[in-house]
């Protein structure tokens, strides 16, 4: 992968602008709606008339994934939607939105963009549970429709699952993901598709012919999550997954896609990988994955971010998966 070229008005990586705003940023919610309740408490938010805000300024960053899975969905989106009118918090698209408009809309042939398999309506039933008014639904695939799939704020960055300069600066320009542009990107295949597949699911490599996996939602597959920041063309599929499994054999990959992510850009927080366990620290000193299992075990993850060039081990918040009912 490319990385873009810094203009000539844009702080060095990380570096602090003057007056620079401070961000909590928040990983995958899935429909946690208590834990994130306890996290933005644990933060400093309190629960104004119409949002949560914070009594020095400071605004949450949510990387996407707030449905699917979790047992108060409706109250999550509620609260996140609430906070980004509010002017209190930006919000990125994650997999499952995308995923979600897809699986609710109509393409030109006829079919849903996303079919109806039993694997897909086992991923969206706890949401479509809660959302049985089609039209009040509608609304908000609509509204995810006009959110972003990236933050570059200057002094830091957020995406959901990978960060591609390339496939970003051309997702930038393609405007609201609804009607005939959602049907172009949604069709397997394509460039387009795989532009978007990259930034929200990450890149993947082939397990060498004959292996398969069994990945965290019980799944079988012969492809793989890697740690798309390295350049893995000389690492063997146990040192190029990502999160780490000891049982993925120490064989070159089958198929090697392009990755890497440069070091002196700005901290760049993402989500996605479910990574459950284990005391969160940076990847390195730019990089930090905030996701760490919510609905799977693990719990709800936040950093709060003040300006610095370089991501503090010690500025990770989280809050304890709750018992559900």
């Amino acid at each position: 992968m490319r990385d873009r070229k810094k203009p000539e008005n844009e702080p060095a990586a990380g570096e602090a602008t003057k007056d620079m705003q401070s961000y909590d940023i928040i990983g995958d919610i899935h429909g946690h709606a208590d834990e994130l309740r306890a996290l933005l408490a644990s933060l400093g938010y309190r629960n104004g008339r119409d949002a949560y805000c914070h009594p020095e300024g400071r605004k949450v960053i949510f990387l996407g994934d707030f449905i699917d899975r979790g047992p108060k969905i409706r109250e999550v989106l509620e609260t996140v939607r609430a906070m980004v009118d509010a002017g209190q918090a930006l919000a990125i698209l994650g997999n499952h939105e995308v995923n979600a408009m897809r699986y609710g809309t109509i393409g030109s042939d006829g079919g849903p963009l996303r079919p109806h398999t039993p694997n897909n309506t086992i991923q969206h039933k706890k949401t479509l549970d809660e959302f049985r008014d089609p039209a009040e639904w509608a609304l908000w695939l609509k509204w995810f429709a006009g959110l972003p799939f990236c933050l570059d704020l200057g002094g830091l960055r957020a995406v959901h699952a990978c960060w591609d300069a390339e496939n970003l600066r051309e997702l930038s320009g393609i405007g609201r993901l609804e009607g005939p542009v959602l049907e172009k990107f949604s069709r397997k295949g394509t460039p387009e598709y795989d532009a978007i597949s990259l930034i929200i699911n990450g890149p993947e490599a082939e397990l060498p012919e004959g292996y398969q996996h069994e990945t965290a939602d019980g799944r079988t597959r012969t492809e793989f999550r890697v740690k798309w920041w390295l350049d893995i063309a000389g690492l063997n599929c146990r040192q190029a997954i990502f999160p780490g499994n000891p049982a993925i054999p120490e064989l070159p990959p089958h198929d090697i896609p392009k990755t890497g992510y440069p070091q002196n850009t700005p901290p760049t927080f993402f989500g996605h990988y479910a990574l459950k366990s284990g005391t969160p620290a940076p990847i390195r000193p730019n990089l930090a994955c905030l996701d760490y299992g919510t609905g799977k075990g693990g719990f709800l993850c936040a950093y709060r971010w003040d300006g610095e060039k370089e991501i503090d081990p010690g500025k990770f918040v989280t809050a304890p998966e709750e018992d559900e009912k």
